[in-house]
């Protein structure tokens, strides 16, 4: 618990020195309690209730009521839990600059506070300002090279910024610090495994479930690295672990739907993905995971339901509209699925997966020259690595012929 600001203390001790009226009558027993004592008495139930209050708005989706009682909170207790609860609730709620600012005047405000610095660099981690959450984390350093936590948060921060030798580096110096640490064990093996180290990442969370075997979130990324390394089933045992460990979790099941999918276990997928949706309906992911497998199992008007969904999620999924327009085509509604592709052209000028898919409606109308065309302009704007570019090459080259 953070001790009240003492210049807080002081500005109080002042006024209830000027508003004292009346001193205590001599000789009638013991001290009697001050104003200043009757406020500390009282300031507990007072903070206690309004995080109530803003703990019963965030369950109620009403987000300008938490955020107006989070506030008020931490100006009657200025304490470091009650504002990391708030920029936890920020965060979730998709107010991330709101978030940024709070964890950054904090941090000037206690400028060399660790505790401080910290807060500060994983919100801006979770709003994706990884350069500055690096930089954050290594003025903490500079003050103390032993600080384990600034370690771990820059170490995070490169390796998202796809720094990863450098960001592994000063993860496995986190882990170093402070071998018994959990947290620090599952980030350096969630690096290892973007990294494609997926044996060394496999030890280190069986290491971190060593440690704590009932911790949820070790399950679910040692589930995600058995996948990856052709471990199938018990990919599936720590997976399903993790659901059972953090019920309230979207993120298992939905991991155990791209497992089940793997394994031709299309029902099942579906059931799983529908599961991770009916606990967190506002990720586009989800919907978008969902709407492939509905797909797949020929439910096609649902799954034009669950593309919508991914598409006007917020962030909106970038391939939805696409796969939307084009499930539309497959089901020989042409002229409905070029209408709605290309108003998601004009609507998102930038998204090449809208030209993509429009160029196939297009060359399934026979319309060569447009489905050129688009092909063009998606060969323009798509990243690099992506896996469509050599058939869109192709189709260009063929469809100069036609």
């Amino acid at each position: 618990m953070l001790r009240r600001d003492s210049r807080l203390l002081r500005r109080l001790a002042i006024a209830l020195t000027l508003s004292a009226l009346v001193a205590p009558a001599p000789g009638c027993g013991g001290k009697q309690p001050t104003k200043s004592h009757k406020r500390q008495a009282n300031a507990t139930p007072k903070v206690d209730q309004l995080l109530a209050e803003a703990r019963q708005a965030v369950g109620a989706r009403d987000d300008d009521t938490a955020d107006a009682r989070f506030r008020a909170a931490y100006k009657a207790k200025p304490d470091i839990a009650i504002l990391e609860e708030h920029i936890r609730f920020l965060l979730a709620a998709d107010r991330v600059p709101a978030a940024v600012e709070l964890s950054k005047a904090y941090a000037a405000e206690k400028p060399t506070d660790a505790r401080a610095a910290h807060l500060h660099a994983t919100t801006l981690i979770s709003a994706g300002d990884y350069a500055a959450a690096a930089e954050v984390a290594g003025q903490a350093l500079a003050r103390d090279d032993n600080d384990p936590d600034a370690h771990e948060d820059k170490g995070r921060a490169l390796v998202l910024a796809g720094k990863d030798a450098e960001g592994l580096e000063e993860l496995r110096r986190a882990v170093q610090l402070a071998p018994e640490n959990v947290e620090f064990l599952i980030e350096l093996g969630n690096a290892l495994h973007r990294s494609g180290k997926v044996d060394e990442a496999a030890l280190q969370l069986r290491a971190a479930i060593k440690l704590s075997p009932e911790h949820a979130r070790a399950h679910l990324v040692l589930g995600r690295i058995l996948r990856d390394q052709g471990e199938l089933e018990e990919s599936q045992v720590f997976l399903t672990q993790a659901s059972k460990l953090d019920p309230r979790d979207a993120r298992p099941w939905f991991e155990l739907g791209v497992l089940q999918n793997k394994t031709g276990d299309n029902l099942g997928a579906e059931a799983s993905l529908a599961k991770a949706i009916e606990l967190d309906a506002t990720s586009s992911l989800y919907w978008y995971a969902y709407a492939e497998m509905l797909k797949i199992n020929k439910k096609i008007d649902e799954a034009l339901a669950a593309y919508e969904k991914a598409q006007t999620a917020k962030p909106p999924h970038p391939k939805a509209a696409a796969k939307r327009g084009l499930l539309l085509a497959e089901n020989k509604r042409y002229g409905e699925a070029e209408v709605f592709l290309t108003a998601a052209v004009r609507e998102d000028p930038q998204n090449p997966y809208n030209y993509l898919n429009l160029a196939v409606v297009l060359e399934m109308q026979k319309k060569y020259k447009l489905a050129r065309e688009m092909y063009e302009r998606f060969l323009a704007i798509a990243p690099k690595e992506d896996g469509d570019i050599p058939k869109a090459k192709a189709k260009v080259r063929a469809l100069r012929n036609r």
